[in-house]
C-alpha cells in the first residue's frame, strides 16, 4: 500500500538504527534502553526449529522432528566476524526465550534470489525479499518489487502486507529494520523509512484470534545466504505498551480529521455541515438547484446512528447529490478518496426491483468512468458490491451488459451475505487510490463494519472525467436509511476505518 501515512509517532524515541556503533567481531554494544539477545560469539540463546515442520505432528513423532531440528541447528548456521549467518537451508534460528510486547533492531544482509523473514512470537512474518524480482501477475499477491518489511503472512489487501515504500538498499550492503509489537499492531522501519505504521499483524495459525501474548523470535531460512547482526531487543512494560496504544489512537484520530473533507450528519438539513469545497446538497439533474427533502427522501430526527437520518422511503427518481468542488477531490493526474456512510435495511425486504446503489461518484459521462455501491438485482439473498469501472474499453472490450460479465472478470469487490439488516446499522468504507497513476498501484479497497471485504487491483484505473463535472450521489433506487456521510482526501488504511467505526459520536468527533 503506497497510502502517505503521517510517521511522527516513536521516531525520535531511540537513536537511529544506523547510528548503531559496531566494528566485527566486536562485542554487541546495544542502545540504552535494549539488550542483545546474540552475543556475537556463538549460538547461546538460539535453537533450530521450522515451525512449519512440525504443526502437524504429535506425540513422539513431533519430539523427535524437534530433536533432529535442534541437532541440525549448527550444520547450517554459524557465527563469523561476529555475524549469524545461514546458509539458506535448515530449520530457522530460534530464541530460545519467549517475547511479548518489544522493539527489535537487526541488521541483515542477503544474496539475490533469497526469501527471507522475520518471525514475531512464532508467527510469520516480516518480510525480506529480492526486490529485483520482476513481478508476476500469476501470482499477484506476492509483490517482492515493493520491496521488504511488508506483512507478507496476512491477508492480501490488508493495510501493512505491503511496505509502504521501497526502502531496501543493493546488495552488498546491510539492511537496518526496527519492528515494534505491541499487541497485536506492528511498526516497521526500514532503513529509517517507515515502511510498515500501526498494522494488525495477523495470527496465521488462527486469524479469527490476536497474536499469542509471546512467543520466539525467529529468523527464516529460504534458499539463499542471509546474514544478520546487532540484534537487539527493548521489552516494554504494561504501562508503556498502554501509553504506544494510546498515543497511536490520538494520531490515528488527528489524521482521520485532518483527511476530512466533507461531512453530512443529515441531523439538521441535506446540506454538509462540513465541507473543503461546496457544502450544498444539490438535486442531480436539476443544474443549479438547492435539493430539499421530500415525502419519498426526508429527514427524520432520532432516526439515525448519530442523532438524524436520510430516510428513503421508495424508489423514486430525485437523488441528492454534492459537487466535487474539492470534496472527493477528482484530478487526471492521481486521484485517491475515501468514502464512509452508515445504511440500514434489509435488501431482500426493503428493496424494489432491479440494481440499488446507494452511493455514486459520476463524471460527465458513465462511459469515462463510473465508481458505485450496488445491490445486486436477481440474487436472494442480494449480493452488496463496490465497482470501479474505468474507462469503457478496459473494463467492458466487447461491449456487453454488465450483467453478463461473469463476477471474477468485473472490477468489483462483492460480498455474497452482507451483513444489513433494519434492525441495526452497517458501517461502509470505499476507498480508491492513484487513479489515472499508472507508474503506481492502483486500487480500491471495501470495508464493511470496519472490516476489510476485498480490493480491486490488476486494472488499469484510467478515468476520462471533466473534473467540473464530477459528483459524489445519494440513493440511486435505494430504498432504506442513510447516515453520517463523510469523505477523506486519501485512501484510509484499516486502523483508520476501525477507529471511524468506533467513534462514539461518529464523524462529528472529528471536526
Amino acid at each position: 500500500m503506497r497510502s502517505r501515512i503521517p510517521h511522527i509517532l516513536f521516531l525520535a524515541v531511540l537513536t537511529s538504527i544506523g547510528s548503531v556503533a559496531f566494528t566485527q567481531a566486536d562485542e554487541p554494544r546495544p542502545p540504552e534502553g535494549f539488550k542483545a539477545i546474540f552475543n556475537g560469539k556463538d549460538l547461546t540463546g538460539w535453537h533450530g526449529l521450522n515451525p512449519h515442520g512440525v504443526e502437524k505432528l504429535t506425540g513422539e513423532q513431533k519430539e523427535a522432528n524437534l530433536a533432529k531440528q535442534r541437532a541440525e541447528f549448527p550444520t547450517n548456521w554459524k557465527v563469523e566476524n561476529g555475524e549469524l549467518v545461514n546458509d539458506g537451508h535448515g530449520p530457522y534460528a530460534n530464541t530460545d526465550a519467549d517475547y511479548g510486547d518489544i522493539e527489535l533492531l537487526i541488521d541483515y544482509k542477503t544474496v539475490p534470489k533469497a526469501d527471507s523473514g522475520i518471525y514475531l512470537r512464532g508467527l510469520p512474518q516480516v518480510q525480506i525479499w529480492d526486490w529485483n524480482q520482476v513481478y508476476d501477475l500469476k501470482a499477484p499477491t506476492r509483490r517482492p518489487h515493493l520491496g521488504s518489511g511488508g506483512l507478507f503472512n496476512n491477508t492480501p489487501g490488508t493495510s501493512g502486507r505491503d511496505p509502504l515504500v521501497l526502502a531496501d538498499r543493493p546488495f552488498g550492503e546491510w539492511n537496518q529494520f526496527r519492528i515494534r509489537q505491541v499487541s497485536d499492531r506492528t511498526w516497521v522501519w526500514l532503513n529509517d523509512k517507515v515502511v510498515v505504521a500501526d498494522a494488525v499483524m495477523e495470527n496465521y495459525a488462527d486469524r479469527a484470534n490476536p497474536l499469542p501474548a509471546k512467543g520466539p523470535i525467529m529468523l527464516q531460512t529460504h534458499g539463499g545466504e542471509i546474514r544478520w547482526r546487532n540484534i537487539f531487543v527493548k521489552e516494554f512494560s504494561p504501562e508503556e505498551s498502554q501509553k504506544i496504544l494510546a498515543d497511536a489512537k490520538a494520531e490515528t484520530h488527528s489524521t482521520l480529521a485532518k483527511a476530512l473533507t466533507l461531512h453530512a450528519s443529515f441531523d439538521a438539513g441535506l446540506d454538509a455541515e462540513f465541507a473543503k469545497g461546496d457544502k450544498t446538497c444539490y438535486a442531480q439533474g436539476k443544474g443549479t438547484a438547492k435539493a430539499s427533502p421530500t415525502d419519498e427522501v426526508r429527514l427524520e430526527p432520532d432516526a439515525g446512528r448519530f442523532g438524524g437520518a436520510l430516510h428513503f422511503t421508495k424508489k423514486n427518481d430525485f437523488r441528492p447529490a454534492y459537487k466535487d468542488a474539492g470534496t472527493v477531490g477528482y484530478n487526471a493526474e492521481n486521484w485517491t478518496t475515501s468514502v464512509s456512510t452508515w445504511l440500514r435495511l434489509t435488501p431482500d425486504e426493503d428493496l424494489e426491483p432491479g440494481y440499488c446503489d446507494p452511493i455514486q461518484i459520476v463524471g460527465d459521462d458513465t462511459k469515462k468512468g463510473y465508481i458505485f455501491l450496488e445491490f445486486s438485482k436477481d440474487e436472494t439473498p442480494r449480493y452488496f458490491r463496490y465497482a470501479i469501472r474505468p474507462l469503457f474499453h478496459i473494463w467492458n472490450p466487447t461491449g456487453v451488459t454488465w450483467a453478463d460479465i461473469p463476477f471474477e472478470k468485473r472490477p468489483m469487490v462483492q460480498v455474497a451475505k452482507p451483513p444489513f439488516s433494519r434492525d441495526k446499522w452497517t458501517h461502509v468504507v470505499f476507498s480508491l487510490q492513484n487513479v489515472n497513476d499508472k507508474t503506481k498501484r492502483q486500487m480500491g479497497r471495501l470495508h464493511v463494519n470496519g472490516k476489510l471485504q476485498g480490493t480491486i487491483e490488476n486494472w488499469d484505473l484510467s478515468f476520462g472525467w471533466d473534473p467540473a463535472q464530477v459528483q459524489l450521489i445519494l440513493g440511486a433506487s435505494y430504498v432504506g436509511h442513510m447516515d453520517d456521510l463523510a469523505v477523506f482526501n486519501r485512501a484510509l488504511t484499516d486502523a483508520e476505518v476501525k477507529h471511524l467505526f468506533e467513534l462514539e459520536h461518529g464523524v462529528k468527533d472529528l471536526r
